[in-house]
């Protein structure tokens, strides 16, 4: 029993010397070092003012379009799905056509039927003109004869060579030959009115029922879809045997995106929309690729306000000068800096630096042990920067904080 003492004791007193060992209470703690105050340098930079907004990559103007018919009736055929590719003037739909085709061909015979008519006119218009002159040359010739004979009876008359039954036959010829001629002409105007006249109403017609078929034809081509722009299509909203009314808006049968036309609306915040200007560089990121840059340029900026939650921004469009096809989409989120101005060789100090007191901007110089307080003028600040205008030179040590007895 002694025995089996003796080692719990034995064993308790090695454990006590180890933990002495580790934690060897009789060395003593070390001193803590006392650090003096944080210091900065007045540096001589270049920096770039910078904004941030969010923005969404959206197509331009005229890169997105909805397509529609403008004719109503059953979709007889439709050639694409979302995510096609198709160029410009492809047909991407048919529309039935069996109404419009039956109306085309009237047209045409309506048109074939006053050509017809025309050329009959222009054939024999002239020869009835023709016939008409013939008698009248004729009735002239008539006339002058028995005007003749009527001149050589006045003077046997007179001479009592003839009797007044001869004299009255004879002038009873010439009027009746006078008449006939004047009947004559005026056959002869009312062959050429009425040919000019046939001439003008068959043209007009013509022209009438060529419009109509004209008509018919556009119709007949509405029939057919076709893509107003080279693209992909986005979205697809009828399918085939559906009916559409066409009314005072086209309905739309798909939506085509040109991805190779798109752009960033960048949202800036109303209080930074004084600072940017048309022609300004940018640059963004989207989810999608973050370790990637895309830059342009500002090239408008909407003068209407977009309010959203009671929070005003305005919509500055940036062009997208890096390479993205195949990367970007619309409707991507992203992440803009606008760069709004670029100073070179400016004094900067860390904005923590500058203090406001008693109604100025004061820093604490280093000179040698001294510490000495510094109004200065500052300018253009960041997150973490702040121009320095006046009161300090390039190279001097500034503190950090204040003073301990800064209140």
């Amino acid at each position: 029993m002694k025995k089996k003492l003796r080692w719990v004791l034995m064993a308790c007193v090695i454990v006590l010397m180890t933990v002495l060992w580790i934690w060897q209470p009789w060395k003593a703690a070390p001193k803590k070092t006392r650090n003096g105050p944080a210091t900065a340098r007045v540096s001589l930079e270049n920096v770039v003012h910078t904004i941030l907004a969010t923005g969404k990559v959206m197509p331009q103007v005229g890169a997105e379009v909805n397509v529609g018919a403008r004719i109503s009736g059953r979709l007889d055929k439709l050639y694409v799905n979302v995510g096609d590719t198709v160029g410009k003037g492809q047909i991407i739909a048919e529309i039935e056509k069996e109404d419009l085709e039956a109306t085309t061909a009237e047209k045409e015979a309506e048109v074939a039927l006053v050509e017809a008519r025309l050329e009959a006119l222009k054939r024999e218009g002239p020869q009835e003109i023709a016939q008409k002159e013939a008698e009248l040359a004729e009735r002239k010739a008539k006339l002058e004869f028995v005007r003749c004979k009527l001149g050589r009876d006045d003077q046997l008359l007179k001479k009592a060579l003839i009797s007044n039954e001869d004299w009255e036959e004879t002038s009873s010829d010439f009027k009746a030959a006078q008449a006939q001629y004047e009947v004559a002409q005026r056959k002869l105007q009312l062959a050429n009115t009425n040919f000019d006249e046939g001439l003008k109403q068959l043209a007009a017609e013509l022209r009438r029922t060529r419009a109509s078929l004209k008509n018919a034809l556009v119709k007949l081509s509405y029939a057919a879809i076709h893509a107003p722009l080279s693209g992909v299509v986005g979205s697809v909203s009828t399918r085939e045997g559906e009916t559409v009314a066409a009314g005072l808006s086209a309905p739309t049968f798909v939506t085509i995106v040109d991805l190779k036309r798109l752009q960033l609306d960048a949202y800036v915040d109303e209080v930074d929309i004084g600072r940017v200007k048309v022609g300004q560089k940018g640059f963004f990121s989207v989810d999608a690729f973050p370790g990637k840059e895309f830059h342009g340029r500002v090239t408008a900026i909407y003068p209407q306000a977009v309010i959203q939650n009671d929070v005003v921004t305005y919509d500055c469009i940036i062009s997208i000068d890096t390479p993205y096809d195949g990367l970007l989409r619309p409707q991507m989120t992203a992440t803009v800096t606008i760069m709004v101005a670029n100073k070179e060789n400016v004094l900067v100090l860390p904005v923590g630096a500058v203090k406001h007191r008693a109604g100025q901007n004061v820093v604490w110089r280093r000179k040698g042990d001294r510490i000495e307080e510094v109004s200065v003028t500052t300018g253009w600040q960041d997150d973490t920067r702040v121009e320095v205008l006046s009161g300090l030179s390039e190279g001097e040590v500034v503190l950090l904080s204040p003073p301990t007895d800064f209140k």
